[in-house]
């Protein structure tokens, strides 16, 4: 991914472009307010430079909405008596000293057993690692519920795979593999729902256009919503 900047009205925003064999050009505002660029192997930079300058004023408003929201994968300072968000709860922070390093958690707490007395890094790294576990358990099991509750709609996806993203909630590629960030276990289910909905329908339609937002909108009438909440 090569990084470039451009200069708007309002001052200038970073770029990523990332290619791949798709056959069109798409541009994403992403939380934080970068612009994220996919494009097909074949197209010069100069012309999708030109193409996001020509998008300028639907960019800046945009950048405006988003360059305040926090991106997923924001790390979250862990210490005992704190709290973690969970899947809609906050759960609060124990830290136990035992014989062994392990984590668990019941319905109001999680639980960080340690051995000795932990470096802040320490209780982070903890969490982080029960975060994507819970994330391998459920994201693609719930995913492929869906798919199956919505298979007159929706075809079943191909791989399903999490792991912790910088930018994005999720992505579907080409052949059918969907990545899901496991910071989503960080939201109410019902924004995880809207997350995997929303790859799933990708693999109808691979943009943003408006046959792909019926399809949403016949699955999540309230997807709107669920969007705005998704970014606060």
């Amino acid at each position: 991914m090569r990084k470039r900047t451009l200069s708007l009205a309002s001052g200038e925003v970073e770029v990523n472009i990332v290619r791949s064999s798709r056959r069109t050009v798409a541009l994403y505002v992403q939380p934080g307010g970068t612009l994220l660029i996919r494009a097909p192997w074949y197209v010069p930079l100069q012309l999708l430079m030109q193409f996001a300058a020509h998008k300028s004023p639907w960019i800046e408003r945009q950048v405006s909405r988003l360059k305040h929201v926090t991106p997923p994968g924001t790390p979250v300072t862990i210490i005992d008596g704190g709290t973690v968000p969970f899947m809609g709860r906050e759960l609060t922070v124990t830290v136990r000293h035992g014989s062994a390093r392990r984590v668990s958690h019941n319905e109001d707490g999680l639980i960080l057993n340690v051995t000795r007395d932990p470096a802040p890094e320490d209780l982070t790294n903890m969490t982080e690692a029960w975060y994507l576990r819970e994330a391998k358990a459920y994201l693609p099991e719930r995913t492929r519920r869906l798919a199956e509750q919505y298979s007159h709609l929706l075809p079943a996806p191909g791989t399903i795979s999490v792991r912790k993203m910088k930018r994005r909630w999720g992505t579907c590629h080409t052949g059918g593999a969907i990545w899901l960030n496991r910071e989503l276990m960080k939201k109410s289910p019902d924004l995880i729902d809207y997350v995997i909905i929303h790859e799933l329908c990708h693999l109808v339609h691979h943009n943003h256009g408006r046959e792909y937002y019926e399809l949403l909108s016949r699955i999540l009438p309230d997807f709107r919503e669920l969007r705005k909440r998704l970014q606060q």
